[in-house]
């Protein structure tokens, strides 16, 4: 035999130990790539856990039961800044977040579980407890700020003076009485904001085109001058609606005046003029969908294709994400399937501190034409408002209606 078969035998024997421990090798490899995976999905999914209504509902109450020497009991925490960016420097009591909470909470009570509708009741009862501190001790009329005790101006106390303040809205007064259910004093204030109207015109706060409606202003002082928000002018109508009130011609006033401004593409063009105190487009499509929701209006119905078409518009365009949710919202109670936002608890936080200013303290919306727009343009004497809380609802607001549609 030939000296080389006698080495055969442990050359195959050595190929064949080197091809197991590479084997071996490999499954040990690919065992541990595996769990490495499954380690890092494990660390992900705790790192960005789904948001859950009963989470948001918690962050909400949470924020409600804080307590500091300046917040009254119930309230929910608010700030103002003097650009439009979010600080905690400046805080401020105001009835009107937890307004806007509690009728959130409420239009969406049944879609909630039982657990979850005991939070509610919890949420909604604190606020009806801190609504009386803002009431009118003459009348069932509420004011953005307390009434029960003097207090130093908000905005700028060297202008307006340590303890001048403003007279009551139509604004709050209607959330408010929202958020009592309180039949008699709703057909008594329906009945007080019919002398609150353009009654003299030409208006000098507005257009020209907008100068002769008889629609409400946003103020029950009767040294204010009449200013129209359209988005206000919604929340009325919203009331009007809810509650089954008898029309006025007041009302229809209103809805004439809301439909002009859609037509001649001002909210779009102009949201700040037509809608001084919320500002932006996406915010007065909010306040439209909202009304539209309660039960169709119809010449609101047949500006509806337009409407979701500029909702759509400013979704795809914009890049802050709670006019996004907000927009969101706003096409899903229009029966719309507006793109699925992919958030987790880790956007919570910059969501409640986003930058988009809800609501507007805006002095130069009191002034003549063509001051009032050249000082609202320069953005002079204006306060933005944030209350995280309210941010958190928008995105509770949010997931019921994404639940409803699935």
């Amino acid at each position: 035999m030939h000296p080389c078969f006698h080495k055969w035998p442990g050359f195959l024997g050595n190929v064949r130990n080197d091809f197991l421990k590479q084997r071996i090798g490999l499954t040990v490899l690919n065992r541990l790539t595996v769990l490495l995976t499954l380690c890092f999905c494990t660390l992900t999914a705790t790192g960005q856990d789904s948001l859950t209504i009963d989470y948001l509902l918690d962050r909400i109450e949470t924020q409600q039961l804080k307590r500091n020497d300046f917040f009254i009991d119930g309230i929910f925490p608010s700030y103002i800044s003097g650009n439009r960016k979010f600080k905690t420097r400046k805080e401020d009591n105001t009835i009107f977040y937890n307004a806007l909470i509690v009728y959130t909470l409420n239009d969406n009570y049944d879609k909630f579980s039982i657990e979850q509708k005991v939070s509610c009741d919890s949420i909604i009862s604190r606020s009806r407890r801190a609504l009386s501190k803002f009431k009118n001790p003459n009348r069932p009329t509420y004011n953005f700020w307390r009434t029960d005790t003097s207090f130093r101006f908000p905005y700028n106390s060297l202008l307006f003076g340590p303890k001048k303040t403003l007279p009551d809205d139509l604004d709050d007064t209607v959330l408010g009485l929202m958020m009592l259910n309180d039949d008699e004093s709703t057909k008594a204030v329906h009945a007080l904001m019919q002398s609150y109207v353009n009654s003299k015109p030409p208006l000098k706060t507005t257009y020209k085109v907008y100068s002769h409606d008889s629609a409400y202003s946003t103020w029950f002082g009767k040294k204010m001058p009449v200013v129209f928000d359209v988005s206000v002018l919604c929340n009325i109508l919203s009331f009007v609606q809810k509650n089954n009130l008898q029309w006025t011609t007041s009302d229809s006033a209103s809805l004439h005046l809301i439909v002009k401004t859609i037509q001649r593409d001002d909210i779009k063009k102009h949201p700040l003029f037509v809608s001084p105190y919320y500002g932006n487009t996406s915010i007065i499509l909010y306040h439209l969908a909202r009304l539209m929701a309660i039960k169709p209006v119809p010449a609101l119905e047949q500006l509806k294709p337009g409407l979701i078409a500029l909702a759509r518009e400013r979704l795809q365009s914009s890049n802050n994400m709670l006019e996004k949710i907000i927009l969101t919202i706003t096409l899903l109670k229009w029966n719309e399937n507006p793109p699925v936002l992919n958030l987790t608890t880790n956007d919570v936080r910059e969501i409640e501190t986003n930058d988009l200013p809800f609501f507007i303290g805006n002095i130069p919306s009191y002034f003549k034409q063509p001051w009032k727009e050249d000082f609202m343009g320069l953005r002079l004497l204006m306060y933005y408002h944030y209350c995280p809380a309210w941010n958190d609802c928008l995105l509770l607001e949010y997931l019921t209606l994404k639940m409803k549609d699935q």
